[in-house]
């Protein structure tokens, strides 16, 4: 007997998100190529809207296959490919780059939470063809001499076992240096908000609704001081420091992405700082960096949920599937 199982609630929700993160990138992607004027993109470019639009159609056929309900996602009514440039073509590099990154890493991660064979493979693909992008972003970066890389320190001479609890550090006080993996998660997340202040400056001066301007202007005061206190960090470390993010802006005010999608965009990055500083407490064993990342999640955390509240307020967040509500059921008479 042939066992033809239905889309469990995990499957829908991976399918759902990627419908959501691919059909919006598609549509920045579509402003970069009608702006691009670097040779070295062009090809890049394409193809990262290859692999957005490939996702989308794929999930549209898994949804109406299960007669599940299409998200209405982003569509070109919110992208302007008429509008000026707003963004550099390295910063749409760099945009490919850490898309990448993150489309790969969330691919993969769903994996573990999908039973059906061909869901499966729709997200190991995914992940397969993120990789590739990721890795030409990272090349012609290289090629360009605009790659950022992490700080660099003195070979370890040899490995040892800690011999006791000074290791930790306390949240005051002399701390000692910092480690490898520590640097790795400063500098991830020093970048992430690099991308993301850049990313909203620009939409602080396209956004239509002057709330949304407002809310833009506060994002890149939050992402401005994170930078800081990472950077403060890495200074007093004695760490050199990696160089900024490309925060090239023009002053053109012609909008090339609707509020709704600039609005999902910042959640979208405010998602990933989040799961940045979540993965970074778990891995950082510097109380005082402990410290930091609490405070500045919760801070991020408050942005969102106001985000949040401001897209349900101009019905622009699209409400996920969810459970049958029972109660609403049992009183449809009363």
């Amino acid at each position: 007997m042939e066992h033809n199982a239905k889309l469990v609630s995990s499957e829908v929700a991976a399918l759902w998100s990627a419908y959501m993160q691919n059909s919006m990138a598609s549509c920045i992607l579509q402003h970069f190529e009608s702006v691009n004027e670097d040779q070295d993109c062009t090809e890049i470019i394409q193809s990262a809207l290859t692999n957005c639009n490939y996702v989308v159609k794929e999930v549209k056929q898994f949804f109406e296959k299960e007669n599940h309900a299409i998200p209405i996602g982003f569509t070109q009514e919110d992208v302007n490919l008429k509008a000026k440039r707003v963004y550099s073509d390295l910063f749409t590099l760099r945009y490919i780059k850490y898309m990448a990154a993150a489309g790969t890493a969330a691919a993969a991660a769903l994996l573990e939470v999908l039973a059906r064979n061909d869901v499966r493979e729709l997200f190991s693909k995914t992940s397969q063809m993120f990789m590739q992008l990721y890795n030409d972003a990272c090349d012609i970066l290289l090629k360009k001499g605009a790659f950022i890389r992490s700080p660099t320190i003195p070979p370890m001479e040899k490995p040892e076992y800690l011999q006791d609890e000074s290791f930790l550090s306390g949240l005051i006080g002399k701390h000692r240096p910092l480690t490898v993996i520590e640097l790795a998660h400063i500098s991830k997340n020093c970048e992430t908000n690099s991308i993301g202040r850049t990313f909203i400056t620009g939409f602080s001066q396209t956004a239509q609704v002057p709330e949304v301007r407002k809310f833009m202007e506060r994002g890149t005061e939050i992402a401005a001081k994170h930078e800081t206190v990472f950077r403060e960090i890495l200074i007093e470390d004695g760490v050199p420091l990696p160089s900024s993010w490309d925060s090239t802006i023009s002053q053109s005010i012609d909008a090339p992405f609707s509020d709704k999608l600039m609005m999902f965009q910042v959640l979208s990055l405010t998602e990933l700082s989040v799961t940045g500083y979540g993965t970074a407490i778990g891995t950082s064993l510097r109380k005082d960096l402990g410290g930091h990342y609490t405070r500045l999640v919760s801070e991020v955390m408050q942005y969102a949920d106001d985000g949040i509240k401001l897209m349900i307020k101009n019905r622009w967040l699209e409400q996920p599937p969810q459970n049958v509500d029972r109660e609403a059921l049992r009183n449809r008479s009363s």
